[in-house]
């Protein structure tokens, strides 16, 4: 699945994200550092079982000289990572899979009010000097890492940015996944993949690449 020449990239968080896209970048020779709390305590789940040399070490070691930070961590933690490292990372791309979830008592789930805007949008203000791109949103992690392994080309994963080069180096990541990249827009048109839109239903979000671009210009879309 490689594409284009190998990246230095930070996977912030351990967990089944995180470890599902290093998986994949790492399978496709980049260079990946999985960046963690606790690094000893990584451990991939049994679906992910495969000769896969994993680098875990602390978040301060994998995001240095990184290009590329896959934010695999919880979007209510998003703020406080950034208010730590969004100058270590000037300069960096930015991908962010996480959604803007709400849990309350009884496991009871709602979407957070973003007050009119994107995730992407809101992710990009916390990071004014990194170019912020939006993938991975509408994926669970087994199907990130089984569809991806298993049947390359032929699902889809929609992305947004708002510049060509973050553009570019997301759809190139998402191509070494094993899905195909489908463009949706800019940050601010990307409710489509945000919580509610048009393409994360069921928190599944399994597409054909036709399907996926079918479903896109069925829109307009509105938050």
């Amino acid at each position: 699945m490689t594409s284009g020449h190998p990246r230095r990239i930070a996977v912030i968080g351990a967990g089944l994200i995180g470890s599902a896209l290093a998986g994949h970048l790492i399978l496709a020779d980049n260079r990946v550092i999985i960046g963690a709390r606790r690094p000893e305590a990584f451990t991939p789940p049994d679906y992910q079982q495969e000769d896969i040399d994993y680098q875990v070490r602390t978040i301060e070691e994998a995001i240095d000289q990184a290009e590329v930070a896959i934010l695999a961590i919880p979007n209510a933690a998003v703020a406080s990572f950034a208010d730590c490292y969004r100058d270590r990372l000037a300069g960096a791309v930015i991908i962010d899979p996480s959604n803007p979830f709400l849990w309350h008592d009884g496991g009871v789930m709602t979407i957070k009010d973003l007050g009119g805007k994107t995730s992407g949008t809101v992710t990009a203000e916390l990071f004014p000097k990194s170019s912020v791109a939006r993938a991975f949103s509408h994926q669970l992690a087994e199907t990130l890492w089984l569809r991806g392994r298993r049947e390359p080309g032929k699902n889809a994963i929609g992305y947004a940015a708002d510049d060509n080069r973050a553009a570019a180096i997301t759809a190139d990541i998402i191509t070494q996944t094993g899905f195909v990249p489908i463009p949706v827009g800019t940050l601010a048109q990307s409710a489509p993949i945000d919580p509610g839109g048009a393409l994360f239903p069921g928190l599944l979000g399994i597409f054909t690449p036709q399907g996926m671009r079918t479903t896109l210009e069925n829109g307009p879309f509105t938050l």
